[in-house]
């Protein structure tokens, strides 16, 4: 497969990723209240994943098909670097904390770390990545990912009412 065709792989990915946590979050996020990301209803987080499902699907649209392809390509993986961090942070890291299954920990560990490696790995045997470069989608994805969870979850908020 090509790498442009793996890239379009990053939001159908991300979409059964959020998929897994749909199924789950609810019940979940009331066992275990977290205070910086309030859930409130299914319908709510719902509301939260389409939004960034959504915006996965037209960033990766606008990356692979309109901008030119040094750049395209950077902003798809942007996308699978907070995927990935993602996968640690938060994923790993509450299943650490409390001891168990959290909701999308299981696509995070079986399809998001492995496809983010490979997919790191031929971005970088293929010149399209340096380390320079992943370093700062790396920083970026610390930046983006509670940015985003926040935006959606307020946007969820507002439409779940």
């Amino acid at each position: 497969m090509a790498f442009e065709q793996l890239l379009w792989l990053v939001p159908v990915f991300f979409m059964i990723h959020n998929l897994e946590e749909t199924l789950f979050m609810e019940k979940w996020s009331k066992r275990f209240s977290l205070k910086l990301f309030q859930i409130q209803s299914t319908r709510q987080f719902v509301i939260a994943v389409s939004f960034l499902t959504a915006i996965c699907f037209l960033l990766s649209y606008i990356g692979l098909e309109i901008l030119e392809k040094p750049l395209g390509y950077m902003l798809v993986l942007e996308i699978q670097t907070a995927l990935f961090v993602n996968a640690f942070f938060p994923h790993v890291g509450l299943a650490i904390r409390f001891r168990e299954y959290n909701p999308g920990l299981f696509t995070a560990l079986s399809i998001t770390v492995p496809f983010s490696i490979y997919l790191g790995v031929l971005a970088y045997r293929e010149n399209i990545i340096d380390m320079p470069r992943l370093g700062w989608l790396f920083g970026l994805s610390l930046l983006l990912i509670p940015v985003s969870i926040f935006i959606s979850l307020t946007i969820g908020k507002l439409f779940a009412r």
